[in-house]
């Protein structure tokens, strides 16, 4: 199962648009975020010592700055958007950034031991989660963990207008329950999953949430 061309032409024209602004926007944003905080933390301290990390949709590469920072730095950044990736290797020229898809992940089974996608699955619907959630299974080794995060509904909401930039775009919001069916059925053991409620002046105002699973 692919993305529909059109709606993939989308999504990378709207991040090689907006990938200069969106780095000055959201390059600090963890800084305002502290459970966001407290789970990287988590997640690196418990998988430092598994292999190589892929933050899958790594965007201009903050969260994978930060697991370096935390320790974790064996690790790649992978964004559908090569201009997105060109910004990442630029504010972090010590990280490892390339251009894939999340659908079609060009690296053999059982490549990695961990994984991240914070927000990289927004722009999926609901035949293409399982296929997002299948090729992560396969990267991944065995034992391997995913932590991802989402926001937390049954919205579509669609973007004309980013960052000053005209787009066409759509974000999917998906119930946790459902979420949690999917991955179980794609391979993955939930280790944990939390909610939040969106944090004032800082995100957009809606629910998000984290679920840390990993492969059997």
């Amino acid at each position: 199962m692919d993305i529909d061309m059109q709606e993939e032409k989308n999504i990378i024209g709207c991040y090689n648009k907006t990938a200069a602004d969106y780095a000055t926007q959201y390059m600090d944003e963890l800084s305002k975020k502290h459970l966001d905080r407290m789970l990287l933390q988590a997640f690196a301290t418990e998988n430092i010592n598994n292999g190589k990390l892929i933050d899958l949709g790594c965007g201009p590469g903050q969260t994978t700055k930060y697991l370096w920072d935390c320790g974790l730095t064996n690790s790649i950044g992978i964004d559908i958007a090569p201009v997105m990736v060109n910004v990442a290797k630029q504010l972090n020229p010590q990280l490892q950034f390339e251009t894939a898809s999340m659908l079609q992940l060009p690296y053999p089974d059982s490549t990695f031991g961990s994984a991240i996608a914070f927000y990289s699955i927004v722009h999926f619907n609901t035949e293409q989660i399982p296929a997002a959630f299948n090729e992560i299974r396969r990267i991944l080794k065995y034992n391997g963990q995913l932590l991802f995060s989402f926001h937390v509904g049954n919205d579509v909401v669609h973007l004309n207008h980013l960052l000053g930039h005209e787009v066409d775009i759509d974000f999917h919001f998906f119930d946790t329950a459902a979420i949690i069916h999917l991955l179980q059925a794609s391979g993955f053991e939930v280790i944990d999953a939390v909610e939040r409620q969106p944090y004032p002046g800082v995100e957009y105002p809606s629910k998000r949430a984290y679920i840390w699973v990993k492969t059997k």
